[in-house]
């Protein structure tokens, strides 16, 4: 159990009969399997107690880091638990672009509850986990003190763009907390909404194109191809364009969008956390932080010693896109006007790049921080360094800057054993989900 712990009573009644030939009740695994839980991380009702003496050793190995857990006054039970570590928090800072992805995920133990956590890209588009809090449910409250304990912990007032779907109250948490920021919603929960709510009563063929269009509004990089999409969308299907302008365009939509998103429009990465903490998330709560902790110390480790040996000015995963770049960019004919000014030719397209201001006409440049093609042609062109028209957050050395600060270990050997007669913090009341359970 210590080692595979959705090992489901099924899988050991399968095991016992192929290994030994004896046919056991499946009650009686289920019984078993509860012994070894058990007997691996004690009374799962004292594991939230416990959370106060994990939070001091975390504390006392990680200074400058913040824990804060809330319990109720009147019953004793506990609410929420939030976490971040200062390495983290400062790798997030001097590392990471100012993009947040905010998510929920369901804790599978019987006791369930809710993660709710907030990640940001690395320089080598990886996940780099900020801060996240155990809750008891996943609500607008929750939520709203989450966000708050999150801006307290941040270092800086540097614009943040948020990244999400729209549960639970996120959309007014997110305003109400963060007002000056912007706020992101992930496409592919705009485009469900949007099949749902405009798009049900066509036939496939048409849907297809509804969705195609769709893209095309949202994807789209310059005002008039955001304004020809619409159209089309209004030529089409009129009453899908009328969904779209009611349902916050300026959110989801490049070239309408205020904010600097470095073109994700996906909620993918705030969901690949989920998928991370995936074994963490079937233990109780004090293992499954204690899990999580542990995760993120090895993950930050682990980059960090790869990066040693690194020879490269971009991360890696950089470098090869910039590569591709370079190589459509031979395609492209350059007059230069001023040194600074340069009219770009592809095909019978023309485009204008200020390599001093960093601007395209295509805009892509200015989305991604990276030159596009008609950028590449232009600096070679002008015969000024590449790599200083990339976006200091793809730098090998802002990557190395992010994991420069470690995650201590946590020292358990101590712990203390816990009468359930002693606890002050009992476990939170929760609802079963709605779904059938997949495990007793």
């Amino acid at each position: 159990m210590a080692h595979t712990p959705h090992y489901c009573p099924c899988d050991m009644v399968k095991g016992i009969a192929s290994d030994y030939g004896v046919r056991v009740p499946y009650h009686q695994a289920w019984c078993g399997r509860e012994l070894a839980v058990r007997d691996l991380h004690g009374d799962v009702r004292t594991s939230y107690d416990m959370l106060r003496w994990y939070s001091e050793r975390v504390m006392e190995m990680n200074p400058g880091s913040i824990i804060d857990m809330v319990v109720d006054e009147e019953t004793h039970r506990f609410k929420s638990y939030f976490l971040y570590f200062a390495a983290c928090v400062y790798g997030y800072e001097v590392g990471c672009r100012p993009l947040i992805f905010l998510d929920g995920s369901h804790i599978t133990d019987k006791m369930q509850g809710v993660i709710l956590a907030a990640s940001a890209l690395n320089g080598n588009d990886e996940l780099f986990t900020i801060a996240f809090t155990v809750a008891d449910l996943e609500t607008y409250e929750n939520w709203k003190w989450f966000l708050h304990s999150l801006k307290k912990a941040l270092l800086s007032e540097r614009p943040i763009v948020f990244i999400s779907d729209r549960v639970k109250g996120l959309k007014e948490v997110v305003l109400k907390i963060f007002p000056m920021d912007h706020h992101g919603y992930c496409l592919r929960h705009i485009m469900a909404k949007f099949m749902i709510e405009a798009a049900a009563r066509y036939r496939k063929a048409l849907k297809d194109s509804m969705v195609k269009t769709l893209n095309k509004v949202a994807f789209a990089l310059t005002e008039s191809e955001h304004l020809a999409a619409l159209s089309e969308m209004e030529r089409k299907f009129p009453e899908a364009k009328d969904w779209i302008l009611r349902n916050d365009v300026e959110h989801w939509a490049n070239a309408q969008f205020p904010g600097e998103r470095y073109g994700h429009m996906y909620s993918n990465l705030a969901e690949s956390f989920s998928a991370w903490i995936k074994l963490a998330r079937s233990l109780p709560i004090l293992q499954m932080v204690e899990t999580i902790c542990r995760q993120i110390m090895e993950m930050g480790g682990r980059r960090r010693t790869e990066a040693t040996n690194w020879e490269t000015t971009l991360c890696p995963t950089i470098e090869k896109v910039l590569a591709k770049i370079m190589f459509s960019a031979r395609q492209n004919s350059v007059i230069p006007s001023d040194g600074r000014l340069f009219e770009v030719v592809n095909g019978n397209k023309t485009y204008v790049v200020n390599i001093s201001e960093w601007t395209c006409s295509c805009h892509k440049w200015q989305l991604l921080k990276i030159p596009c093609e008609h950028a590449c042609a232009a600096i070679t062109c002008s015969h000024k360094p590449l790599y200083d028209h990339v976006s200091p957050f793809y730098t090998t050395n802002t990557y190395r800057a992010a994991y420069a600060v470690t995650v201590n270990p946590i020292n358990n050997n101590d712990m203390p054993c816990m009468n359930i007669n002693d606890i002050q913090v009992k476990p939170s009341i929760t609802k079963r989900l709605p779904r059938w359970p997949r495990k007793k």
